[in-house]
């Protein structure tokens, strides 16, 4: 069975090296943050990473496969996702923290921009990284109701439409240096005002 991502035709030589696909993936995802879809080259990724460009050809067929791959790469098994999807003030807190990281809210705005030009782009990095996150929200909003933080009768959805537009918010924002504190401030007034009380 041919390898994910791999060119039909190309013989394998020897076995691949995961140094090599880690550091492809990061030169891929640190070009695109810094140039955006259109100013990420196969050629510069490989430059980047130190390989040749063969050895990049060898693993994805295209740039967009490439970069699709490495925002896949971008997620980060260090965030306590789960830890995310048990109350609202734990989707609140990692909200928060997760947007006040710079370098998450660059590559959030490069996603957004490749909208036009590399629409899959966007529909892989909703997909895999972002829907499955948002679904969790409205089980959430329903514990919250069950429990008394929300009123009776609450619509689960908005808990979802809330933070969902508050994380539009701050990518679009203009503001450069954002902190958590700040962040978790505007969804805890926003989350007042659909009745939810901690």
């Amino acid at each position: 069975m041919a390898e994910p991502g791999a060119v039909a035709g190309v013989e394998r030589g020897r076995p691949r090296d995961p140094g090599n696909d880690a550091a492809i993936l990061d030169a891929a995802l640190d070009l695109f943050i810094e140039r955006g879809a259109r100013g990420t080259s196969i050629e510069a990724v490989a430059q980047r990473a130190g390989v040749a460009k063969l050895t990049v050809y060898r693993r994805w067929r295209s740039k967009e496969d490439l970069l699709m791959a490495a925002l896949e790469h971008a997620r980060n098994p260090d965030l306590d996702t789960e830890a995310a999807e048990r109350s609202v003030e734990d989707a609140v807190a990692f909200i928060a923290g997760l947007l006040s990281r710079p370098r998450f809210r660059a590559l959030m705005a490069r996603v957004i921009g490749a909208s036009v030009d590399h629409p899959q782009l966007v529909t892989a990095y909703t997909e895999r990284y972002l829907r499955p996150r948002l679904e969790t929200l409205p089980e959430i909003a329903e514990r919250a109701v069950d429990s008394g933080h929300l009123p009776p009768g609450t619509d689960p959805a908005v808990l979802q439409d809330v933070l969902s537009s508050s994380i539009a918010f701050v990518l679009l924002s203009a503001e450069a240096e954002v902190t958590a504190g700040q962040i978790e401030h505007r969804l805890r007034s926003l989350l007042h005002h659909i009745g939810y009380r901690a």
